[in-house]
């Protein structure tokens, strides 16, 4: 064996130990996707490659042909080993079941069997002799017809496997990149000399050089495996995380094409569809059975499923179903897809069970309707027969009158502070710009109706305007003022706006006996308990509005006696600051021109 010949060997012996070397670090890390198939595609190559230089020294045809069964045994885990490791890689492991196992073997066993029955028939090879090369023993022979099926699948599969592979590359970027840029270059140098193996091309046609070159392909994969991380940063982690999520969401997804018609959709979709736990069709209200639970509804149209879903409309769509689980009510939200190009490819659609919020909101509008509207009037009736009754009964009973038309006014109150709610919750209006004045004006104008002889004072810039939700601004601030009012007879009321480099803040002050700490436990926890049970709605009017405003809430306790009460706004809701983010010209202060009462009255 001259030295080239040595050398050939060495390099067979070489790739096998790189590919042991890589297999076995792939084995210990098989809990990660695709790891066992890399495992037993390193096995693979390990068998070829060292199987591969024992051949090249035995150089008696008939031990030489013995030896290309454990060939043919390396050969046969390598490619379907690597399609499943691109599908695991790739986050498409659950492809990988007995079935597609079975089909892949089919060729691989086949094969395996002819080639160690090969000396009774021609069909993978017929002239078999050794052609020394470098002193080795290197074989020819002319190739039967199983020999090229048996090489066509293997193209074919390994090619199929690169397909995958390209994918994190093109899509993912510089994450994946690298891994598979790795991956895709130690394959394809196998499969060129693989080639040349076949058609016995020049220069060496004796000479396989595929078992050689799989110590280049072993080095390029541990380079990804060690450099790149390749089993601890993979593609499959993000492609099953996204399905993860998918799946996981809590409403209904639906993806349809251009044509409206089903493509995919979530297991929390199948109720809304109709569909039952495997996908099959249930009897829905208005919709026809099409014929059991194992009709495919992929490719059909959406509204042979849910009926009233408005592709075009982007805007949330009131979805009602009744089916034999019950009466439900879904928000359904459309949103384009779009390729590269721009143009519409298809729809995703979610699909939000509102039954429960629906309920609620019925329940509220149902409540806020007897307070606003049946008690107070029947209050007006209570407290006008009181106020009658401290004028007609005598000086020992007047009390007992007095406290019906003190607690019927009070239930009056409650009821306007139930307007308040329903303005609050239900204003969808968007932020629009307000003079910070004007909103202040029409707060003292609507409290000094109730409260004629309230003393109020406003502190605000003339020139302040503010981009914000007015009505709901304007009803958190009504009810601090009138809570100053009703927890102190003779309180005197001062609203401030103040205004500075990180926030902007209407200050509501009051000098009466301050708030009481259960009211302001209840409003601080965010529930009403037995233990904590405030007395009215109007600082959860100002809860949940200043929430609506995207506001911060505090209370502090005022020297000597009252409630400091300070709304937070960020200083983005100004719409007077300068291009450079300057608020100086909007800030109040010693600067502010302080306004009576009678100031913030309107004018005629």
């Amino acid at each position: 064996m001259t030295p080239e010949g040595v050398a050939v060997v060495f390099l067979a012996l070489l790739a096998g130990g790189t590919a042991v070397a890589v297999g076995t670090y792939a084995w210990r890390n098989r809990g990660e996707p695709g790891a066992t198939s890399f495992a037993v595609m390193m096995a693979g190559v390990a068998v070829w490659s060292l199987s591969y230089a024992v051949a090249l020294t035995a150089f008696d045809p008939g031990t030489r042909e013995l030896i290309e069964v454990p060939l043919e045994v390396g050969k046969a885990l390598i490619a379907p080993a690597w399609l499943f490791f691109a599908l695991g890689y790739t986050g498409r492991g659950e492809y990988v079941d007995r079935r597609l196992i079975a089909v892949m073997s089919v060729v691989p066993v086949v094969t395996t069997l002819l080639v160690a029955t090969a000396p009774s028939h021609g069909l993978m090879w017929t002239d078999y002799r050794v052609a020394q090369t470098f002193g080795t023993a290197t074989v020819l022979f002319d190739p039967g017809v199983w020999f090229y099926v048996h090489a066509a699948f293997g193209w074919v599969v390994i090619g199929a496997g690169m397909v995958f592979l390209l994918e994190p590359v093109i899509s993912y970027g510089a994450l994946y990149r690298d891994q598979g840029i790795a991956l895709i270059l130690g394959t394809a140098v196998s499969f060129a000399a693989h080639v040349k193996a076949v058609f016995f091309l020049p220069p060496l046609p004796a000479l396989d050089l595929t078992p050689l070159t799989l110590a280049i392909t072993g080095v390029l994969f541990g380079f990804a495996l060690f450099r790149f991380r390749l089993q601890g940063l993979l593609p499959a982690t993000q492609v099953l995380g996204r399905r993860a999520a998918i799946e996981d969401v809590g409403v209904g997804l639906v993806v349809v094409n251009a044509d409206g018609r089903l493509i995919e959709y979530n297991a929390a979709a199948r109720p809304v569809l109709g569909l039952d736990d495997r996908g099959g069709r249930d009897d829905v209200a208005g919709v026809d059975d099409v014929g059991g639970d194992t009709v495919g509804v992929v490719g059909e149209p959406l509204d042979a499923f849910v009926a009233d879903v408005d592709l075009d409309d982007p805007d949330p769509q009131r979805i009602e179903q009744t089916t034999d689980a019950g009466y439900h009510v879904y928000e359904a939200t459309v949103s384009e897809i779009d390729d590269h190009h721009g143009r519409v490819v298809g729809y995703t659609v979610t699909f939000a069970d509102v039954t429960d919020r629906e309920a609620r909101r019925q329940r509220l509008e149902v409540l806020n309707r007897v307070l606003r509207h049946n008690l107070r009037n029947d209050m007006t009736v209570v407290v006008g027969n009181a106020d009658l009754l401290v004028e007609r009964v005598d000086e020992d009973d007047r009390p007992l009158a007095d406290a019906i038309g003190r607690r019927g006014r009070a239930l009056q109150r409650l009821g306007e502070k139930a307007r308040d709610v329903e303005e609050v919750l239900d204003d969808d209006a968007q932020p629009r710009e307000v003079d910070a004045v004007e909103v202040c004006r029409d707060v003292v104008r609507d409290v000094r109706e109730s409260h004629p002889d309230a003393d109020v004072a406003v502190d605000v810039s003339p020139d302040l305007r503010l981009v914000v939700r007015a009505r709901v601004l304007g009803v958190v601030l009504a009810n601090l003022v009138e809570n100053g009012i009703e927890h102190g007879d003779d309180a005197t009321i001062r609203v401030a706006v103040r205004v500075d480099e990180d926030a902007v803040r209407f200050v509501v002050a009051d000098d009466g006996p301050g708030i009481p700490e259960a009211e302001l436990e209840g409003i601080r926890s965010g529930t009403e308990t037995a233990l904590s049970h405030g007395s009215g709605l109007g600082l959860w009017v100002v809860r949940w509005g200043t929430r609506l405003l995207g506001a911060e809430l505090s209370f502090e306790d005022r020297d000597p006696t009252g409630t400091v009460v300070t709304v937070r706004l960020p200083p983005s809701v100004l719409a007077n600051v300068g291009a450079d983010g300057d608020a100086a010209a909007a800030r109040t202060g010693s600067e502010s021109r302080a306004r009576s009462e009678s100031e913030a009255e309107p004018t005629d």
